[in-house]
């Protein structure tokens, strides 16, 4: 059996266990899936860790069906309410296929399940920006991805209207 074969039996098991909303099940069915995918060297250092294979090394079917594969565990991690196991996989899933509108949105959707921070708002609003870029989004989801996008942005400006000013009773001007 190929390493695609081998992928694709388990994302069937695991695309079963979530329509019977057994998430843990459909993560671990969904984990099996990768375990064999290797990580991607993302990185241009040539430091003396392990290698890795560039992109353009693998099977471009094999990049596309891991990363629909993380893009579903990252939605079962999402319904377990585990954004940070989430956006780790929505972003491996980007890097994997980059055109997969699915893994930009569900990086965008992991960072605002999180505690709101100005840092994670941003990085939000740039993962709805690449969903709307994406030539693979369904004219469907577009309305979604706007509303989303506009709701990262408010709460970002909300955030940032949080802010206290800090105190200059102190601060003289000479």
């Amino acid at each position: 059996m190929s390493a695609i074969e081998v992928l694709l039996g388990h994302k069937a098991t695991g695309n079963d266990a979530y329509k019977a909303k057994d998430y843990a099940a459909a993560c671990a069915a969904y984990g099996k899936a990768v375990a064999d995918v290797p990580l991607l060297d993302d990185d241009d250092d040539d430091d003396d860790g392990p290698l890795r294979p560039k992109k353009e090394d693998l099977d471009a079917e094999l990049l596309k069906q891991a990363a629909i594969v993380l893009c579903n565990r990252a939605a079962c991690y999402m319904a377990l309410n585990k954004p940070i196991l989430a956006l780790a996989d929505a972003q491996r899933a980007a890097g994997y296929d980059g055109s997969n509108w699915k893994a930009h949105w569900r990086t965008g959707v992991s960072l605002m399940m999180m505690q709101p921070r100005l840092e994670r708002s941003e990085q939000a609003i740039a993962a709805f920006e690449r969903t709307l870029a994406c030539p693979t989004l369904p004219e469907s989801e577009q309305t979604n991805a706007k509303e989303a996008l506009n709701r990262a942005k408010y709460r970002l400006e909300q955030g940032k209207d949080a802010l206290d000013m800090p105190d200059m009773a102190n601060c003289v001007i000479s």
